[in-house]
């Protein structure tokens, strides 16, 4: 089964569910899970270096709780790790709706950037042309 999608939730769910079915190993589902943490810590470097407009008041706060949400995402996959879906089926539900909260507030800072992003590059090309006015 291959999963073909950058969503981070939609592999995990993925994993779980072909697991919880047997279809895929314990051995290939840990290997799955594995390799989204490697994701996860790509993505908490690039977390690491952004940085909030000073035009963008909540963008401290949406930093924040994408990192949380990222951090609630890697706690649950680590979890997942300690367990087998096809064995205990119920506390890997509960640890995917753990994934999925914190998807959503990874979500929102995605949201946010997309929305903002048209916004920061005018304020950049303003900034631009306003130093190039002043040198």
């Amino acid at each position: 089964m291959p999963l073909k999608t950058r969503d981070p939730l939609a592999l995990i769910k993925g994993v779980v569910s072909a697991r919880h079915r047997q279809d895929i190993e314990l051995a290939g589902y840990n290997d799955a899970l594995r390799v989204l943490e490697r994701h996860f810590e790509v993505y908490e470097q690039r977390l690491r270096v952004l940085e909030a407009p000073s035009s963008f008041p909540d963008g401290e706060v949406l930093l924040e709780a994408a990192s949380q949400g990222l951090e609630q995402l890697r706690s649950a996959v680590l979890a997942l790790k300690g367990l087998d879906p096809f064995a205990s089926p119920q506390e890997a539900v509960s640890l995917v709706r753990e994934a999925t909260e914190g998807y959503e507030l990874l979500l929102q800072l995605q949201g946010v950037t997309e929305e903002k992003r048209q916004e920061f590059e005018e304020a950049y090309s303003e900034y631009q042309e306003n130093d190039f006015e002043i040198g």
